[in-house]
């Protein structure tokens, strides 16, 4: 396993503060991180970026773990479920050109106007054309769980069955699974042999309107990895004894100072991979 971080974590950053990609990866290589996970949001003109970025990976010895695109293929709107692939297939480049081999993709989730049975169609067929244009690129998609068509384990199993593409598998969040009323450890046990990313997070209950709304009403807040619920030690000592070969992407949410967040949950993941006993693999840190 492989310590990487998302430049999610540090969102507030781009969009309040005024961060680039380069800021992030400064940011990363400045602090040993020399695993990332980049996101096509977080792009303000990628013709004039990718080519810095591609030449500051090299300089930096910095591997890209995943790179993600949004999509929602939930759409009654023939258009939209084409934009959402588009989103995918306009992806597919720029992670060859990241050197990267993981592209992190969503279903999109439920609304009014459209049932579970009509959500999982489009989820299906969206996703089926989508892996079969990284199938020829050497490239994988992994789908994330998250919202409530693709948030608990056994609806990524079934999209992946419908699908039947070795081109994709499951990006395995730690948090996700929580918000649907799931244990993240019940869900490791059903997806464990097709996940190819993870996404760690820690969350806790909170009060007020603060947070993410659980389908039962609770709330939860990110908080730095080792002081919420989310049982991460027992998680990733299962990915270890599985053999678990891929990032463990942090992907911190939390409030304060992100920089200071991510620091400090890094630290804790990288104790909790070491006491798995997987120090050989697990990537430089600090």
């Amino acid at each position: 396993m492989r310590l990487c971080v998302s430049m999610w974590s540090m969102h507030r950053k781009f969009y309040d503060q005024g961060w680039s990609v380069m800021d992030f990866l400064n940011f990363c290589a400045k602090n040993g991180i020399d695993c990332v996970e980049l996101l096509d949001v977080f792009w303000r003109d990628i013709e004039r970026e990718l080519a810095a970025v591609q030449q500051f990976l090299r300089e930096h010895e910095m591997q890209v773990g995943a790179y993600a695109v949004t999509n929602d293929f939930v759409q009654t709107d023939r258009a939209g479920r084409d934009q959402a692939l588009q989103a995918i297939l306009t992806g597919l480049p720029v992670a060859e050109a990241l050197g990267t081999k993981v592209v992190r993709v969503f279903a999109g989730d439920a609304k009014p106007e459209c049932d579970f049975d009509v959500g999982l169609q489009y989820i299906v067929s969206g996703l089926r054309a989508a892996a079969q244009a990284a199938a020829r690129c050497g490239l994988t998609l992994a789908l994330e769980n998250h919202g409530q068509l693709a948030g608990r384990g056994e609806q990524v199993q079934r999209i992946l069955d419908e699908v039947g593409s070795p081109a994709l598998e499951a990006a395995f969040d730690t948090g996700n699974f929580i918000l649907v009323g799931q244990s993240s450890l019940a869900a490791l046990d059903e997806l464990l042999p097709r996940i190819v990313h993870v996404h760690v997070k820690d969350f806790r209950r909170t009060a007020g309107d603060e947070g993410y709304p659980a389908i039962d009403g609770t709330r939860y807040q990110s908080v730095i990895c080792g002081k919420g619920v989310i049982p991460l030690g027992p998680i990733l000592t299962r990915l270890q004894e599985y053999g678990y070969s891929g990032c463990i992407s942090l992907e911190y949410e939390g409030g304060g100072d992100e920089a200071a967040g991510v620091l400090e949950s890094l630290q804790a993941l990288d104790r909790w991979i070491s006491a798995a006993g997987d120090e050989d693999q697990r990537g430089s840190l600090m």
